[in-house]
């Protein structure tokens, strides 16, 4: 029986044998899941991974899957046409700005979610005890508005299934 992973804690392992040992792991685990990629997807990919300079003073370079594979992609790459290369490449900016998008649409999303409970609570308020709401709070005329766009809401249901009634009918 296997046990669930922890979570590992992203910091520098301090003891230079783990982290050794950490880095040959996570090499593998790579490499297999970028084979596997390839395998599935019948994608082309290469990958070079650059660790801390040896005693020699170069880095120690691993590609994979091996260089003169990695070159050949990359020549056939760089032979493409700036416009066919940058086609659906995203820069950090581009990145960071739908990841914003996506988070503000999630956060609208969420306001409207929040606003709708907040007026179902208050209708319930209302309906317990019609004292409970001050006039001089707002809540009354946000009220309003809701119920309101729940009536329109309503009409435009009721309105398409008429129409589509009628189309069946027809």
């Amino acid at each position: 029986m296997t046990r669930p992973r922890r979570r590992v804690k992203l910091a520098r392992i301090v003891n230079e044998r783990k982290r050794k040992a950490a880095l040959k792991r996570r090499k593998k685990a790579l490499i297999k899941s970028l084979n596997t990629i390839c395998v599935l997807c019948g994608a082309e990919a290469c990958m070079v991974i650059c660790d801390r300079t040896n005693n020699q003073g170069t880095h120690n370079k691993m590609v994979w899957p091996s260089k003169e594979q990695a070159e050949a992609m990359m020549s056939r790459f760089k032979s493409l046409p700036q416009e066919q290369r940058e086609k659906k490449a995203v820069s950090n900016e581009m990145f960071l700005q739908s990841l914003l998008a996506k988070k503000s649409k999630k956060l609208e999303s969420l306001r409207a979610k929040n606003n709708q409970m907040e007026m179902e609570e208050i209708l319930h308020n209302f309906a317990i005890d019609p004292t409970s709401i001050e006039p001089a709070t707002g809540k009354l005329t946000r009220l309003f508005l809701y119920i309101n766009d729940l009536i329109a809401k309503i009409e435009e249901n009721e309105s398409m299934s008429q129409s589509a009634t009628n189309v069946n009918l027809v």
